[in-house]
């Protein structure tokens, strides 16, 4: 089901797996980047969502000021909106998984608060293995 659709950014409701799965489009536009990560946030919160599946692999890199908003804006409106207990798997192009990690390591990957536990990776299945691993069943 989609919740949000535009040229550079598609956010939708996985039913079978209860989660977000938002997908980038090649370059961003960033007033669609962040309007469908809230679009996303709001249909989370009204839904009782705790399972994001962030494909960034076309993009390359976030720009500084994405990654920013996303540590900044985005992660601490989940907080605040849904509670504990998010898991987030973002999924981004090997050589920029390849970067991160030689910049931050294996644990500077992944997050352990008890809000938003994110974990990257450069493979989708990796990501959804993972995030199965952590689903919470109502």
């Amino acid at each position: 089901m989609k919740v949000f659709n535009s040229k550079s950014l598609e956010a939708s409701f996985d039913e079978t797996q209860e989660r977000i799965f938002l997908q980038c489009r090649g370059a961003v536009n960033s007033e669609e980047f962040r309007e469908g990560h809230l679009q996303a946030l709001r249909f989370a919160k009204a839904h009782n969502l705790k399972q994001w599946l962030l494909d960034y692999r076309s993009i390359g890199e976030l720009s500084e000021e994405e990654e920013s908003w996303v540590q900044v804006q985005l992660f601490p409106q989940i907080m605040m909106s849904l509670g504990s207990d998010n898991y987030v798997a973002i999924v981004v192009a090997e050589n920029c998984y390849q970067r991160m990690l030689n910049e931050a390591g294996s644990y500077g990957l992944q997050s352990y608060n008890s809000f938003v536990i994110f974990s990257t990776f450069c493979d989708i299945e990796e990501a959804k293995a993972w995030l199965k691993n952590h689903s919470v069943h109502h």
